[in-house]
């Protein structure tokens, strides 16, 4: 039996059976405003993409669910559902066991960065725990950039995430994130004076 488990921006996410295994099966949905053959051509690009980065990232050490099928003319992915907890769930409930796993994800978003790999949503969300072991998911606005801006945004999405969502623990635990960065990517401090570039900019907006 089939569930539709999350409706996202571009694309609905099914928990599934899949050959015996359950499995999650991301549908890239046809956006209606768009002419039939650019929409086509649009989810066939981003499923390659994404199938593409999900793959490549598990070379550099970052684990990530394996993937079992992908039709780029559909704009389908099934891949291995990951049964474990997100980390957005797991703050409130024990703030001293994501102390480890924040400064492990500070090494994982570091890692891509080191190899120019942008993972474009990087939320709470995306990063879960199973068996002690922590899982990057949802690639589908990952790109590839050498620019030291485009990795900041990721580094400031983040901590406007956390911030946001867990305003009590924010010093603490984004604290993690940076230092768990920083022990990775020999550019980060290169990136976290550009993340206070953008802030500035952000506030300057704002009058």
């Amino acid at each position: 039996m089939e569930r539709l488990i999350k409706i996202g921006a571009e694309a609905n996410i099914y928990l599934s059976l899949w050959h015996g295994l359950e499995v999650i099966r991301k549908v890239r949905r046809p956006k209606p405003y768009w002419r039939e053959e650019l929409d086509l051509k649009i989810r066939r690009i981003r499923t390659i993409r994404e199938t593409y980065y999900i793959n490549l990232v598990k070379k550099f050490g970052v684990l990530t669910p394996i993937i079992y099928f992908s039709d780029p003319f559909k704009g389908e992915i099934v891949m291995e559902y990951i049964n474990g907890e997100r980390i957005k769930d797991i703050v409130e409930n024990d703030i001293k066991r994501c102390y480890d796993l924040f400064y492990e994800l500070g090494r994982k978003l570091a890692t891509m960065h080191t190899h120019n790999i942008i993972h474009g949503d990087p939320t709470t969300s995306n990063f879960i725990v199973k068996e002690d072991k922590l899982y990057a998911i949802d690639f589908g606005l990952t790109f590839y950039s050498q620019r030291i801006e485009d990795k900041a945004v990721d580094i400031h999405l983040l901590k406007q995430v956390i911030k946001s969502a867990h305003p009590k623990y924010f010093e603490e635990i984004f604290g993690k994130v940076i230092v768990g960065y920083s022990s990775v990517y020999t550019l980060a401090s290169k990136i976290l004076e550009n993340v206070k570039e953008i802030e500035k900019r952000g506030r300057y907006a704002t009058f």
